[in-house]
């Protein structure tokens, strides 16, 4: 699997993009459900403890996520677009910082091929993106989908 990552100029967003040979549907349930959620959406080295979604406009999201020193930290948000095995955009708020929203959406697409999916972080603003990219945010957009990617080599 290759992912590119790009932060294009306007708006400020980090934009992952990535090919896999597994059919829409598969992804589609491993991005939707909260079984899945746990076991791939974290940086290298993360765990997360507890998972709690509703996937429906309007529904709201949380995740109990650890690092490897033990220390705990809370995401949610909500969805706001739930198209099924198409697009998903929900907001994105940490414990940490809970004054900076930031949206992630989701889109893919399949063909014979497998799955394209395109992973875009958007952001308040430049000085928001720059700072989480200071932070290491490639990498903590990169590698929840190579855990995604080896995940989906074990589902059938």
């Amino acid at each position: 699997m290759e992912i590119s990552v790009e932060a294009p100029a306007e708006p400020p967003v980090l934009v992952a993009s990535l090919r896999m040979p597994f059919p829409v549907a598969r992804v589609w349930t491993a991005v939707t459900e909260p079984l899945y959620i746990q076991q791939w959406f974290a940086p290298h080295g993360y765990a997360n403890r507890s998972v709690e979604m509703e996937v429906s406009p309007g529904g709201a999201w949380r995740l109990l996520q650890m690092d490897p020193e033990g220390n705990t930290f809370t995401f949610y948000g909500r969805y706001d677009t739930v198209e099924r095995e198409s697009r998903v955009r929900f907001s994105l708020i940490s414990e940490l910082f809970p004054d900076v929203v930031t949206y992630l959406r989701v889109e893919m697409a399949g063909s014979t091929a497998g799955t394209m999916m395109v992973v875009s972080h958007l952001f308040p603003s430049d000085y928001h993106r720059t700072a989480y990219i200071n932070l290491g945010g490639v990498a903590r957009l990169r590698e929840p989908l190579e855990r995604l990617d080896a995940m989906l080599r074990t589902m059938s």
